[in-house]
């Protein structure tokens, strides 16, 4: 049972899209509200990739422009139903919506073919830096978005939760005095601490959800999003208090850390193969030369479909050490016993690397949208 109650005078709630924050939160806006508390939502992005329910909006699916328009449109009219008057959108970068698919496990995901803006693909720091902002204008006492899981798992919603915590913990250590409360929803069957809304509230909910009629169905006691699934307009909204998680910070680097030990595979690989066939005096070093190559084919692969610097940097520093240790006469009979192939092969590899880290980024997206339309 919820021992807490949840009285915060400075609110700032971090939604992705438009109706998320009537759908997950009404309650806590019209509560704050009718106590004198102040609350500004910050939406991340305008849906533009939302699917609409009613048949006269589904052309609204073919232009994202449009439908993200038309459910910024939903959005002000939802609020001005609440009475929240203080909103924006994130930063001047306009974020995309991303969109969600199924996996092949059943797990929602992001789509495979992601514009380089949609929320879900830009970096972290750089959407907390968004957040961050807001805060130091709004002085927060709470801050309430999506939990770690991105409540159903949206790749959007996940992004939102791991940028507000990162841009959460720059804040309260510039804050002074009392730091803001981190809030996280509470998903049907999860713990929580506290309940709002009820009866009171659940005529400004359903007032706050008509307004997002191309994402939500609204009948006279329930709401829903998804067929067959209804919710009570009374029903509360439930909140867990949270800290702020450190993952986030560290996560670029968790995933650029695996660059090490490919790249000490990889020298090593290049230097077994060069030992295998340096027997033959008169033959090429074909290992190296094939070292070279899966060299080539990783480092740009890295730069350009994931954009990793870096695991770049990482995957050089690893092969390096590997082929100049194998390369030493004194290391388990030297796999590479000629000195030159060992320099020459650390040159070019360090060439290659650094080449690839100044070689521009490929949009796969754009080349496919410059594709469809040269052959339309």
């Amino acid at each position: 049972m919820a021992k807490q109650t949840f009285k915060a005078k400075r609110i700032l709630l971090v939604h992705a899209h438009p109706d998320d924050e009537s759908l997950q939160t009404a309650h806590v806006m019209a509560d704050a509200i009718d106590r004198g508390a102040e609350v500004y939502l910050l939406t991340l992005t305008r849906g533009e990739r939302g699917k609409a329910k009613l048949e006269e909006l589904k052309s609204l699916e073919a232009n994202r422009a449009a439908m993200g328009t038309f459910r910024a449109g939903e959005l002000k009219n939802a609020l001005a139903a609440i009475g929240v008057t203080n909103y924006k959108f994130a930063g001047t970068r306009a974020y995309l919506d991303s969109g969600v698919r199924i996996g092949n496990l059943g797990v929602p995901t992001a789509p495979q073919r992601l514009d380089e803006m949609s929320l879900s693909a830009v970096s972290t720091p750089v959407v907390a830096d968004d957040i961050y902002q807001v805060m130091l204008e709004f002085k927060p006492d709470a801050v309430i978005t999506y939990n770690a899981k991105g409540g159903w798992g949206h790749p959007d919603h996940k992004k939102s939760h791991q940028a507000t915590a990162m841009a959460m913990r720059r804040y309260r250590k510039v804050v002074r005095g009392k730091k803001p409360a981190f809030w996280v929803i509470a998903e049907p069957g999860e713990r929580f601490s506290v309940q709002v809304g009820g009866e009171k509230t659940a005529e400004i909910k359903k007032a706050a959800l008509s307004a997002h009629a191309s994402q939500v169905t609204i009948k006279r006691d329930t709401y829903s999003v998804a067929d067959g699934i209804e919710f009570r307009f009374d029903a509360p909204e439930r909140l867990r208090l949270a800290s702020p998680n450190i993952l986030p910070w560290f996560a670029p680097t968790v995933r650029a850390l695996f660059g090490l030990p490919l790249g000490l595979l990889l020298g090593y690989a290049g230097a077994y193969v060069h030992h295998l066939q340096a027997n033959n005096a008169n033959q090429s070093p074909l290992g190296l030369y094939l070292a070279l190559g899966a060299t080539a084919s990783i480092a740009f692969g890295l730069r350009t479909l994931r954009n990793s610097r870096g695991a770049l940097y990482l995957l050089n520093a690893g092969m390096t050490i590997s082929i100049w240790w194998l390369s030493r006469n004194e290391t388990w009979g030297a796999f590479i016993p000629d000195d030159r192939y060992g320099n020459r092969y650390i040159i070019f590899a360090m060439t290659i690397c650094a080449v690839a880290a100044v070689f521009p980024r490929i949009n796969l997206a754009k080349w496919r949208a410059r594709t469809n339309r040269t052959h339309l």
